[in-house]
């Protein structure tokens, strides 16, 4: 990830109050967005990176050091949402989900360290809850610079708006080193996973996978891919993608794009996910 930071001339902190804040905190780095919730106008980008092979202590000091110097997010935003970008999480049937059990869920997995938060999210269709965990060391630092946010996960179904007509289709969000991915029947989501991957041709190969397992014609305009700031190779991995499923969508948010935005990312490293997390709720 390289640092981009685009914050609109018009944005003020009296406007905070009318204005969404989402934060994606993932192992190479931050993006923040700031949107404004009554026009729908987005107002801020900033991706600032992180090496991810720092061990945790550093990484949490760059988080905290980013925040610190990033003066314009002091204020006090209508809504602050944290996407917290993770591999670690196991989904439970919500009939069978208490939140006091979320804990030994993870326990029982080995995903829950002794100084971690246990966090949740569920989604109707099906009715499922996943359980994630978080360093309570990133929590305090953010409660440091923000009194309330929420957390989602990476897979957070936020941009997925699925063409009913289509009777089954295939979402993929990739993330640094890893992926989820969706299998769709019209509006509901059929079946959910994630695989590892380093190199384009590595998301081929997943995609060929996964065609075959659950029988999708990805070739006929059922393939959504949304990319993440700071992807390596995103014209190379867009154009690969393309040769095999010509089709492809590259999903962009739903709201409107500031063209300096538009003009220093490349369609596959736009934070869909991000830009669209106020649809959560």
């Amino acid at each position: 990830m390289n640092e981009k930071i685009f914050v609109a001339p018009s944005l003020r902190t009296e406007q905070y109050s009318d204005t969404d804040l989402s934060i994606q905190i993932a192992p190479d780095g931050l993006v923040f967005f700031a949107r404004i919730s009554s026009t729908n106008e987005c107002k801020a980008l900033a991706m600032h990176p992180v090496p991810p092979d720092l061990n945790e202590e550093s990484w949490i000091d760059e988080l905290e050091k980013i925040l610190t110097e990033n003066a314009w997010l002091k204020g006090n935003w209508k809504s602050v949402r944290i996407l917290w970008i993770t591999g670690k999480w196991i989904s439970v049937p919500s009939a069978y989900f208490r939140p006091e059990e979320a804990r030994n869920f993870l326990l029982y997995h080995n995903l829950f360290r002794e100084y971690d938060e246990v966090h949740y999210y569920s989604i109707k269709k099906p009715e499922t809850t996943f359980v994630f965990p978080v360093p309570g060391a990133v929590s305090q630092i953010l409660r440091n610079f923000f009194p309330s946010f929420h957390y989602f996960p990476s897979w957070a179904p936020v941009s997925l708006h699925f063409d009913a007509a289509r009777p089954q289709g295939l979402c993929v969000l990739l993330h640094y080193g890893f992926a989820d991915y969706f299998v769709h029947s019209g509006q509901e989501i059929s079946n959910f996973s994630r695989f590892n991957w380093q190199e384009p041709s590595d998301i081929l190969f997943f995609l060929a996978k996964i065609s075959r397992d659950f029988s999708i014609d990805l070739v006929s305009g059922n393939l959504i891919v949304c990319g993440y700031p700071g992807l390596k190779k995103a014209a190379e991995t867009e154009m690969l993608i393309r040769e095999y499923f010509p089709t492809l969508n590259a999903r962009m948010p739903a709201l409107q794009m500031e063209p300096a935005i538009l003009a220093m990312l490349h369609p596959f490293e736009i934070p869909v996910q991000l830009m669209n997390l106020y649809l959560c709720e």
